[in-house]
């Protein structure tokens, strides 16, 4: 049987490449992006499967039509693929409020605004699957993207306390952790702070870092999101990509080595 895919952010990055694999299967799609015109091209190539929504996740409006149209048109939603976010750079005093205001409007509230007008439609089918895209900067963090970062952890948060307040209803969530993949999010889609020299050592570092790291293919990224999403039993956090899994595996084991070194101190509250 054919899945209904709800998929927000399509227009680049691995939400385009969700779209560009689910076309190869029979499942049915709801593609949503900004700019309706940068995703047309998949309304040609699968008219019957696929359905284009013009979709801001900052728009509760939007949200709700988006919503709608997907249950008139293919009459029940399987997945939903949070997938609409963009990256900060900066230092923490060099954001502006706005800067600030919008990266948690966007990657946080624009989510969990998809989540609770898709959650009556999971509830009354008694199943579901949320796919919060999330990132391994939720699990650990570094400059220049601590808004960002927190922005993720703040994904990573909730998804763990909805994965089981939703799991009655049969629904689950995955959080998924990318790491850095050949994708906009360091490109143009990537907003910067307006930087203090002060900084620049931090930045060079960082420069310096990012330099030799190798990028991800977003193709064999979202091929292994999809192969997660239809197995049988999907994890509630799943890394994507051989840096996200030892980075986290190894941002984990310093907190738990921290833990340990200061507990008898620690004991000493209770």
């Amino acid at each position: 049987m054919s899945k209904v895919w709800f998929i927000t952010g399509t227009s680049t990055g691995f939400g385009r490449q969700f779209v560009e694999q689910l076309l190869q299967t029979e499942d049915k799609i709801v593609a949503t992006a900004r700019n309706i015109e940068a995703i047309a091209d998949f309304k040609l190539k699968s008219p019957d499967n696929v359905h284009i929504v013009a979709l801001d996740v900052t728009n509760k409006a939007q949200i709700q039509l988006a919503v709608q149209e997907s249950i008139e048109i293919f009459g029940r939603i399987d997945i939903v693929v949070n997938n609409a976010g963009y990256g900060l750079s900066g230092m923490i005093e060099e954001y502006t409020d706005e800067q600030i205001r919008k990266q948690f409007d966007v990657n946080v509230f624009g989510m969990l605004d998809v989540i609770r007008a898709t959650l009556p439609v999971f509830k009354k089918q008694g199943s579901g699957h949320y796919v919060n895209i999330s990132s391994f900067f939720g699990t650990w963090s570094m400059p220049p993207y601590s808004l960002y970062s927190a922005s993720k952890f703040a994904v990573e948060g909730f998804s763990e306390s909805m994965a089981t307040e939703l799991a009655g209803f049969g629904i689950k969530t995955t959080i998924v952790e990318p790491s850095v993949f050949e994708t906009e999010f360091l490109g143009h889609s990537l907003q910067q702070a307006e930087k203090k020299p002060e900084y620049a050592p931090v930045y060079e570092a960082y420069y310096n870092g990012i330099t030799s790291l190798k990028l991800g293919d977003p193709a064999k990224g979202v091929k292994t999101i999809i192969a997660m999403i239809n197995s049988e039993n999907p994890p509630l956090h799943f890394p994507v990509g051989s840096f996200a899994s030892n980075s986290i595996r190894n941002a984990f084991a310093k907190r738990i080595e921290e833990v340990t070194a200061w507990e008898k101190l620690s004991s000493e509250a209770d």
